[in-house]
């Protein structure tokens, strides 16, 4: 058997290709040397910059490219943190008193919600939002954080059953059915037109929007937590407890960026006029005003869920258009 040289296979020819083009001195540039002490020469105004060469320097930013925002929130501490299911002793629950069925309804709303996560992200991800390196590093680990939350509270409901989800009691509007339609179909087709329009600055709106959201989960589950006993408490004080870390990132990178321009701040105004964020995804959840009428029943929950947007929307631009959803609770004892 004869063996040929290395340098008839292909991939020894690629990397003496390598090789050649690297090797080449710096003089073949079309670029002129700076000039320096040493070397006086005056740069030729008409030579071309190196940043016009083809991939040349590999610049990625600009002046006409914002500054990436950092802020106090530790992403890297939250991505290690790590994320895992959290445990529900379903047969000590099974041992328990049953969940009243308004309860039911409010804990099935507040478990879709939670599942809800994939959609908002596919919202987000699809715009200029998802070129942001620290939205898009904790998203990864929120994403799953939202799954094991949702998973959760659909174990109150249904058990450690593998397939069973927690029905829905009431029927939506058939004009509503078109809504969960034109998510499903026309908005992917459209957030491209986000960034083309809004840029960047859709950034902060998204980060407005899941800000409210958030933070009226929590709240919600806090006044929830009352109306439970033994296990089922135990884990919605747990959920409760797991949602701060996101409350705290949304919130910091809304507010940060609000305060920034005021084409954000003003972005941030009509992405929450397009949707409720109690609207997970952008589709109306047919049992939202049962569950609200629980959630909402003593006069510091309510007052807990309007604070939870006005966080966001006292620094918002023009009036406060009230969230739909919520003009259903009472304002009595508020």
């Amino acid at each position: 058997m004869v063996i040929g040289t290395a340098a008839s296979s292909p991939q020894a020819a690629a990397r003496s290709g390598r090789r050649r083009l690297d090797d080449r001195p710096l003089a073949a540039s079309s670029t002129t040397a700076r000039p320096t002490s040493a070397n006086p020469t005056t740069a030729d105004p008409t030579t071309r910059s190196p940043s016009a060469e083809p991939f040349a320097g590999h610049l990625h930013l600009d002046e006409t490219i914002a500054p990436v925002l950092v802020t106090d929130f530790d992403v890297a501490a939250y991505t290690r943190r790590g994320t895992s299911r959290l445990p529900v002793d379903t047969g000590l629950l099974a041992a328990e008193e049953p969940l009243a069925a308004d309860v039911r309804t409010a804990l099935g709303v507040l478990q879709r919600l939670e599942s809800s996560a994939l959609s908002e992200s596919r919202t987000m991800l699809a715009t200029a939002t998802g070129n942001e390196a620290r939205i898009t590093a904790f998203l990864g680990t929120w994403l799953v954080d939202r799954y094991w939350q949702s998973r959760a509270l659909r174990d109150l409901l249904t058990g450690d059953h593998p397939v069973e989800r927690p029905q829905v009691q009431g029927r939506l509007h058939p004009l509503r059915t078109l809504r969960r339609v034109h998510v499903d179909r026309v908005q992917p087709l459209l957030s491209p037109l986000w960034t083309a329009i809004a840029g960047e600055a859709v950034a902060a709106g998204h980060m407005a929007r899941m800000a409210i959201q958030e933070t009226s989960l929590q709240a919600a589950l806090h006044a929830l937590s009352p109306r439970l006993d033994g296990e089922a408490r135990r884990v919605v004080d747990l959920v409760a407890a797991r949602h701060q870390a996101a409350t705290d990132f949304f919130t910091t990178e809304a507010i940060a960026r609000i305060d920034r321009s005021r084409a954000e701040a003003a972005t941030a105004r009509l992405v929450l006029t397009l949707g409720s964020p109690l609207e997970g995804g952008n589709i109306p959840d047919p049992d939202l005003p049962a569950a609200l009428a629980v959630l909402g029943a003593e006069a510091r929950d309510r007052a807990a869920l309007r604070r939870a947007r006005y966080e966001i929307t006292r620094l918002l631009p023009g009036p406060d258009l009230p969230d739909p959803v919520l003009t259903a609770l009472p304002r009595i004892g508020v």
